[in-house]
């Protein structure tokens, strides 16, 4: 864990030009480590994802408010509110709604797009949350905060609070990434812009290095 605390602030303006695109899908059923599949399968329907610098959340298991979804054998049940969330440059927002309709293919798996719901832009709240950021499986908690800290430096971001989380395995075609989730606390408005847009290593179109903004630290607790 690294902690230090900082109260400076400064006005700041939201920029439009990266946005976050939500779809409702429908899907009966999804293996856990999906992240792979579903970036090959929107990468059918929109080969620009791979040179824009965008990003793919993998579609979330939602919790609480009573609609709890099952998880069993390393799969899940999407429920009515699950949604795909795509982080585009505003420029493509036209091309990417070209999937509302389609069906993508993830092998055994099948996810159809069932309409547009918004787009939106990126939040400037001070605490940020990635569920998984790429990393090597050998290294300490330690030396993976270190790495997090020195880029975060390279991009001009001050780090106050940054604590990492669970570890993953998203499995590819190329073999396995290792993952940790990583929660940054008391950034600038300008910093969490910066680090949404920007991302932290590798492998975006897995849902790596993609940071959502959270109302607290305790959100996380759970």
């Amino acid at each position: 864990m690294f902690w230090q605390e900082d109260t400076n602030e400064e006005y700041f303006t939201l920029p439009e030009s990266i946005q976050e695109v939500s779809f409702k899908i429908q899907s009966k059923i999804l293996p856990m480590d999906h992240g792979f599949l579903l970036a090959q399968a929107l990468l059918e329907h929109l080969p620009w994802l791979s040179e824009s610098n965008a990003g793919i959340h993998t579609i979330g298991i939602a919790d609480g408010n009573g609609w709890e979804q099952s998880k069993e054998g390393g799969f899940y049940y999407p429920s009515k509110r699950s949604k795909l969330t795509i982080r585009i440059q505003y420029e493509h927002l036209d091309s990417v709604k070209t999937i509302v309709g389609k069906t993508l293919d993830l092998g055994e798996y099948k996810i159809k797009v069932v309409k547009f719901i918004n787009n939106k832009v990126l939040s400037e709240m001070p605490v940020l949350f990635a569920k998984q950021v790429a990393c090597d499986q050998s290294i300490s908690e330690a030396v993976f905060l270190q790495q997090c800290f020195d880029q975060l430096t390279d991009l001009g971001i001050k780090v106050n609070k940054m604590m990492a989380g669970l570890e993953h395995t998203i499995q590819t075609d190329n073999g396995a990434i290792h993952t940790r989730s990583l929660m940054l606390a008391d950034l600038k408005k300008n910093e969490s812009i910066l680090l949404q847009e920007k991302g932290l290593g590798d492998h975006r179109l897995l849902g790596c290095g993609l940071f959502i903004a959270q109302k607290g630290i305790e959100t996380l607790e759970s």
